[in-house]
């Protein structure tokens, strides 16, 4: 019986690890190795505790990660435009990502912030909900996990050619 209480508690504990995992992608605007920190255009990423490795998995130090690299940082959102990593992946560049929860919205603006980062939507943006149906920004609420795709345009500023309710 304890042996299935363990099973079970370790599943629900990586389930729950995996599930609420906050995200970010990006290029490295600054690395401040004595502090252990990046930046991802504005966005400060604590990197002391992170396993860090590169397309093949290789690990990493701190130290090999420079400005201009692209990475992928899950971790979970500590305060407005932080994150605390878990894991960092150096990767080949893509779009930039942000993947967490509303903070707030505001559809008149077309603005979605999600841990003091400005998430903009544009018009031609496009919106998913639940089982990959197009919705307006107006269905989407405060506390919605999202996934938005799109490009830096400023500090903590994402332009947004996707958002996704996960």
């Amino acid at each position: 019986m304890r042996r299935i209480g363990a099973i079970t508690f370790l599943l629900v504990f990586v389930t729950t690890v995996i599930c609420f995992a906050d995200e970010i992608k990006g290029k490295v605007s600054v690395v401040d190795k004595t502090k252990k920190t990046l930046q991802i255009s504005g966005v400060l990423i604590q990197a002391a505790d992170a396993w860090i490795e590169n397309e093949q998995d290789y690990p990493l130090v701190l130290g090999s990660v420079a400005a201009g690299d692209y990475v992928e940082v899950d971790g979970k959102f500590i305060g407005s435009s932080e994150i605390k990593a878990r894991k960092i992946d150096r990767k080949k560049p893509e779009c930039g990502v942000v993947k967490g929860k509303i903070a707030s919205i505001d559809t008149k603006k077309r603005e979605i912030i999600i841990s003091g980062i400005i998430i903009k939507v544009p018009a031609d943006a496009w919106l998913e909900g639940p089982s990959r149906v197009r919705i307006p920004l107006e269905l989407f609420a405060l506390g919605y996990s999202v996934e938005c795709r799109g490009d830096w345009t400023g500090i903590s500023e994402l332009t947004a050619f996707k958002v996704t309710v996960d």
